[in-house]
């Protein structure tokens, strides 16, 4: 897959606007880019959501620890995005716009929560139309099965529909994360999240609707071919058959 490369300036860490309810977002501060373009070498780009549903007052914050590691990533390996602030105010049609330019590896929103069983729990959900369905279900699965331990629980990779651009047009996932938000789980959830945010690769999709579309027209086109072709042989079968009786008579 082809990565970004900035023009006119440097993109930090940032945070995606996703298709859910939340009550907090953490703010990350990026320096904002008006011009890009694609090349081969440049780092993978990973579109990111971070959403603090736990909102801790004080003490420990899950959410928050997670994007401050996030800013200790090797810039040389990923690109981490900010979607709302690429694409506020923009219309669909130029949102997607977006997603074909940068290309990213992956677009992900991390909603936590405060464990309503005080037990560390994890389930990804993806999306029936994403346009990488089969690879994103495979990362997915690598995903939540990675973060399961003696202190977290793998709660399995899910599907939902959405009509939300973000959620068809690249590889995407939703991530529920639900912590007791106690110093030492955190510590292990947020490590193997920024690892996984640093070396995740989705296997390249070859489009197939156009194929597919293809091949169909190809099949129509012959099947027409052949009707019209039984068409003539049954005429002239006809045709015959009244020649043959006119010269009886």
């Amino acid at each position: 897959m082809k990565k970004l490369t900035q023009v006119l300036g440097v993109v930090a860490i940032g945070l995606v606007s996703f298709s859910f309810t939340t009550k907090n977002e953490v703010s990350v501060e990026t320096a904002q880019t008006s011009s890009y373009k694609v090349v081969e070498d440049a780092p993978k780009v990973v579109i990111l959501d971070i959403v603090d549903n736990i909102a801790a007052a004080s003490g420990a914050n899950i959410a928050t620890e997670f994007k401050t590691k996030l800013e200790s990533l090797n810039k040389e390996n990923v690109q981490v995005l900010l979607w709302k602030d690429l694409t506020k105010g923009l219309k669909d049609e130029e949102k997607r716009s977006i997603i074909d330019s940068l290309k990213p590896e992956l677009i992900m929103t991390l909603n936590f929560e405060k464990t309503d069983d005080n037990t560390n729990k994890v389930a990804a959900v993806i999306f029936k139309q994403n346009v990488a369905f089969n690879e994103t279900a495979k990362v997915a699965k690598e995903l939540t099965e990675n973060l399961n331990s003696t202190v977290v629980k793998n709660d399995g990779v899910y599907q939902n529909e959405s009509n939300y651009i973000q959620d068809n047009a690249a590889p995407s996932i939703f991530l529920s994360v639900k912590v007791k938000n106690e110093p030492t789980s955190n510590a292990e959830i947020v490590d193997k999240l920024s690892n996984f945010i640093e070396t995740a690769k989705v296997d390249d999709v070859t489009p197939i609707d156009a194929a597919t579309e293809t091949v169909t027209a190809t099949v129509d086109t012959a099947t027409a071919v052949i009707e019209e072709a039984a068409q003539d042989v049954k005429q002239a079968a006809k045709d015959v058959k009244t020649k043959v009786k006119k010269q009886k008579k």
